[in-house]
């Protein structure tokens, strides 16, 4: 205090000037004792958001109007390539997951670029500002193209990248036309310029797409959409493409209110911290690793190592966080197809490809892994039709597909699916080979037929001849059971019967009136002429001899005279000294031999 006062006092002796500098100071001070007096205000923290339109989702940590402010963008994109193909809402199911980065440079140091596959979707990268980068502009037109419309002619596919490759957004202003390099300006590309960007024609443009996406001829196309017949209408392309002026256009634009339109959900730095780790980057590793030990997340972070694992090619481990993934009961069916995949076990294979399919029934991928995984060919041939219906892009797919109902005699599907894998191939040589295949259809169709009908008529030739030997068979048994003195081998071990001769034996002429079957044996009634009825025991019919051959039935016949001979009534013989035996009250019949039916 002394030494301001002192320099109070100096001040006052020394003049004006060191009063002025005094009171600069004071002044000072006393604004950094206001400013001290105020309440400190801490940077305000980062705010994940998640803004959901249409088929994209976007990702930022730069709070609403960054993440809205990217997916705009994306939005914008489809909308123009939907309303040029006459669609103007395209879809992509699951959404495509886009994460914000405050700059390129971050961008560039954290993401892949373009689309690539994340832990359960495709994913991509931008900033809020600024523009998409061609190559990502070339994919998305790509997927949107596969994902909404049947397969064009390739070129008319190509140009379509390379035409929408340099759409520009700027909120609701769309622009195109801008031209791609001149090497990428083809013919096909000029026709696009032409129709699309020019007034005259923008109208039509979409009907004439659209016509091409329905499989239609371009001549026909041409005809339908501008009323030129296709001579006409190309002249004039070539006359465009060769001007070389290719101006940009307003293309059109969805109106967007960023207050009504944007679906946006705050998120916790655990969840935003998480879908940048579905980049699957060399950094993702140890954020799963984190939040994993901090128990957020845990069937999302099991299936994101799982599919670290299965990159690196560590099955083992893989299998490890797939099991904790299920067990904590992860929706993830595309790592539970992937691991399905590596299995060698196809019992667990199935099992897991069951529980994917049960989570999504129409994810292509499970249900051609199923296929592969199946022994059967008919469930397989299943699996994979349903497969190729819900991917028709995938021309290799298709012609497995094909190849396996040629295998399976499938003739008219395998057409089909070697169409369709020509529609879809990329270039004129494997279109050519696709077709050929077709072409061969017909030739291993009859070629099949005829070894069919050959395999046929070998099995009833085969079968006339088992026929023919079973017939011998039962001839040679019959003969032997009727020829008594050359006994069948069959019969060989058989009781030997006493061989009689009947030529001298008695015999008895009638009318057969009846055949009685008792047991194995025949009793025979025969009326002879006086009218009295004689039965006659037949003990053994198998060495009983109907001399003509004929055979007998049992029961009432219908009168035919015979001829019987038997065997007579044997006299017992009485004991020495004994009284003769008393005549039986009925006597038993006796023992016929043979018998001749007389005409």
């Amino acid at each position: 205090m002394r030494y301001v006062g002192a320099a109070s006092t100096g001040d006052l002796v020394a003049g004006p000037r060191i009063h002025r500098i005094v009171n600069k100071a004071v002044l000072v001070l006393a604004g950094v004792a206001a400013l001290s007096a105020q309440p400190v205000f801490a940077a305000e923290p980062q705010q994940w958001i998640k803004a959901r339109l249409g088929s994209f989702e976007a990702i930022s940590d730069g709070g609403r109007k960054s993440a809205t402010q990217a997916l705009s963008q994306f939005e914008q994109f489809s909308f123009a390539l939907g309303t040029a193909m006459g669609q103007p809402d395209l879809r992509l199911d699951p959404a495509l997951r886009i994460i914000v980065f405050k700059s390129a440079q971050d961008m560039a140091a954290q993401c892949p670029p373009g689309v690539i596959n994340g832990r359960d979707r495709l994913m991509a990268c931008t900033t809020s500002e600024g523009q998409l980068p061609q190559s990502l502009l070339r994919q998305l037109t790509r997927m949107l193209l596969g994902n909404n419309f049947s397969l064009m002619p390739a070129p008319v596919e190509k140009a379509l990248e390379t035409f929408f490759s340099t759409v520009q957004s700027q909120a609701v202003r769309v622009t195109w036309g801008a031209p791609p390099p001149e090497a990428e300006r083809t013919r096909e590309w000029a026709l696009l310029h032409r129709i699309i960007t020019q007034p005259d024609d923008a109208g039509k443009a979409s009907i004439y797409l659209h016509n091409i996406a329905s499989g239609m001829s371009e001549s026909s196309a041409s005809r339908n959409a501008f009323g030129q017949d296709g001579p006409q209408f190309q002249a004039e392309i070539d006359r465009y493409y060769a001007a070389g002026v290719f101006n940009t256009s307003a293309a059109p634009n969805r109106a967007i209110n960023p207050d009504r339109d944007f679906n946006t959900t705050v998120l916790t730095s655990d969840e935003g911290e998480l879908m940048r780790a579905d980049l699957l980057t060399p950094a993702s590793g140890a954020i799963y690793e984190k939040l994993l030990h901090d128990g957020k997340h845990v069937a999302e972070d099991n299936e994101g190592l799982a599919v670290l694992a299965m990159r690196a090619g560590d099955p083992l481990r893989a299998r490890t966080y797939i099991e904790a993934a299920r067990k904590a009961g992860t929706h993830n069916f595309v790592a539970l197809t992937a691991y399905a995949a590596l299995l060698k076990d196809q019992d667990q294979a199935i099992e897991i490809l069951k529980e994917a399919l049960t989570i999504d029934p129409k994810y292509a991928q499970a249900h051609w892994v199923f296929g592969q995984k199946l022994t059967d060919p008919a469930r397989r041939a299943a699996e994979w039709k349903q497969a190729v219906n819900l991917a028709p892009r995938n021309y290799d797919w298709w012609a497995q597909y094909a190849q396996l109902c040629l295998d399976q005699k499938q003739y008219a599907e395998a057409g089909r699916a070697w169409v369709a894998a020509a529609q879809a191939a990329p270039d004129p040589e494997l279109r050519e080979q696709y077709l050929t295949a077709r072409g061969r259809i017909e030739q291993e169709r009859l070629a099949a037929e005829d070894e069919e009908r050959r395999k046929d008529q070998e099995a009833k030739a085969r079968e006339i001849n088992d026929l023919k030997a079973k017939a011998r068979e039962e001839i040679a048994e019959l003969e032997a059971r009727a020829n008594v003195q050359a006994p069948s081998v069959r019969d060989a071990s058989a009781k030997t019967v006493e061989w009689f001769d009947d030529s001298t034996s008695p015999k008895i002429t009638g009318a057969l009136v009846r055949v009685d079957c008792v047991g194995k044996q025949f009793r025979l009634s025969v009326k002879d002429d006086a009218g009295k009825t004689v039965v006659l025991a037949v003990p053994d019919p198998q060495q009983f001899e109907i001399k003509d051959g004929a055979t007998l039935t049992c029961g009432a016949q219908k009168a035919r005279r015979v001829t019987v001979s038997y065997k007579p009534a044997a006299a017992p013989t009485p004991k020495p000294g004994a009284p003769a035996a008393p005549a039986p009250a009925k006597a038993e019949p006796v023992e016929a031999t043979s018998m001749e039916f007389l005409r």
